[in-house]
């Protein structure tokens, strides 16, 4: 589950990352965050050079800066490392 401006960081990226007293400075910085946008969720890409909208057949790269729509059933591959996850969006409405 996700709101207005929540934070995406490293352990939420790859999931060897465990968010303790030894993370590095590096992955305490953003990787990105989620918007509620002009009616649109999106999710921004701050930092993670290999994240992909992996929907259907045609693969697109997300670069640094650029955002994803968050729409039912897409599917965004944070990362391609090994502990990469994969995140298969669910919207519901209240």
């Amino acid at each position: 589950m996700v709101y207005d401006k929540q934070t995406l960081y490293m352990w939420h990226v790859n999931r060897f990352i465990t968010p303790n007293e030894k993370v590095s400075d590096a992955d305490r910085a953003p990787a990105g965050d989620f918007h509620f946008h002009q009616g649109r969720w999106i999710l921004i890409n701050r930092r993670l050079p290999d994240m992909w909208d992996v929907t259907g057949p045609d693969k697109r790269q997300v670069k640094p800066g650029e955002y994803v729509e968050l729409t039912e059933g897409r599917k965004i591959l944070l990362s391609s490392e090994n502990g990469g996850r994969l995140v298969v969006v669910q919207l519901v409405s209240n």
